[in-house]
């Protein structure tokens, strides 16, 4: 009752697995055959070539077998008949057109510029100096103690800008002698009845500008100032009981020139000459004649300053 059904379902199994193995069979012809990559009939012997590895060549243009070459990038199909041909044209410079092939190492290196002395932008620097010394009146009064300072900036080690002040003192007065005598262990003394006394006080103050000299060891330099000067005279006359007390004022310049020994860092020595020149005068109302008049006296002179600069 079952043999023929069992015989009909094994021929039926024996039929599909045939056209299994027929199918299967065409289906890998016909891969192979119509493969962009790979030639139909694969040699284990031959190696694969890359496409991105310069292919040596033999003298006449015929090419050498590479070996041990790998595909570098999936993305870079060869023409048929590319790598046979002989008598070709020399190869392009290589091109890495793959981000597996490291770029050579001279790629890395990048232009450093030579170090250079030379500073764009300009140095400035703070930079003051105390001073003393003497300024020497024309005519026939006597030289006076100077002291001063000046403070500004320094450029570049060889412009200086800024201000100052000097004070220019001295004083005096007449005695008369009303007795001399001998004291103890032979020592003089004298007995001086005071006639007269005067202060006299002068004050430049100056706006100057400065040029300096190479910077070595020994610097000269020269200056010229802007100056508005006042004058302080006082005199008693004890005999009378006469007291005079004034002030002058007015514009006037200094000009210096000297030379500065470098101690260390920033630090120097100074000395120098001076030359002020400025007439100064005031306004009064004068009684005698009802009218308002014009004093004036001269500040002109030389001098010599002597004293230590330094900068930050």
């Amino acid at each position: 009752m079952f043999r023929r059904p069992r015989r009909t379902l094994l021929a039926a199994l024996l039929v599909s697995l045939l056209s299994l193995l027929w199918a299967f069979a065409s289906w890998a012809g016909a891969s192979h055959e119509g493969s962009a990559f790979l030639p139909s009939t694969v040699d284990p012997a031959v190696p694969i070539v890359d496409a991105l590895v310069p292919i040596p060549t033999l003298a006449g243009g015929d090419r050498m077998p590479a070996s041990g070459a790998t595909i570098a990038s999936e993305f870079v199909v060869v023409p048929p008949g590319a790598r046979s041909a002989h008598h070709a044209a020399p190869e392009p410079p290589t091109v890495y057109a793959s981000h597996y092939v490291s770029p050579p190492p001279y790629e890395s290196v990048s232009y450093q510029p030579r170090r250079s002395s030379y500073h764009g932008v300009s140095q400035w620097h703070p930079v003051t100096q105390l001073h003393a010394g003497f300024l020497d009146p024309d005519g026939p009064a006597t030289s006076g103690f100077d002291l001063g300072f000046r403070g500004g900036h320094e450029i570049d080690q060889i412009f200086q800008i800024g201000v100052g002040l000097d004070w220019r003192t001295k004083s005096g007065g007449q005695e008369q002698l009303l007795q001399s005598s001998v004291g103890p262990g032979g020592q003089a003394i004298q007995t001086q009845l005071p006639i007269s006394h005067f202060s006299s006080n002068l004050l430049p103050v100056m706006a100057y500008f400065q040029l300096s000299g190479p910077t070595r060891r020994i610097t000269p330099y020269v200056g010229i100032a802007g100056t508005w000067e006042v004058l302080f005279l006082q005199a008693d006359d004890y005999t009378t009981g006469q007291r005079f007390d004034a002030t002058y004022n007015g514009f006037g310049w200094q000009a210096w020139g000297g030379v500065g020994l470098r101690l260390a860092g920033r630090t120097k020595l100074v000395a120098e000459v001076f030359m002020n020149q400025a007439t100064l005068g005031r306004d009064l109302y004068d009684p005698y004649y009802g009218l308002p008049v014009r004093e004036t006296i001269s500040a002109d002179g030389i001098g010599a300053r002597y004293g230590v600069s330094w900068s930050f």
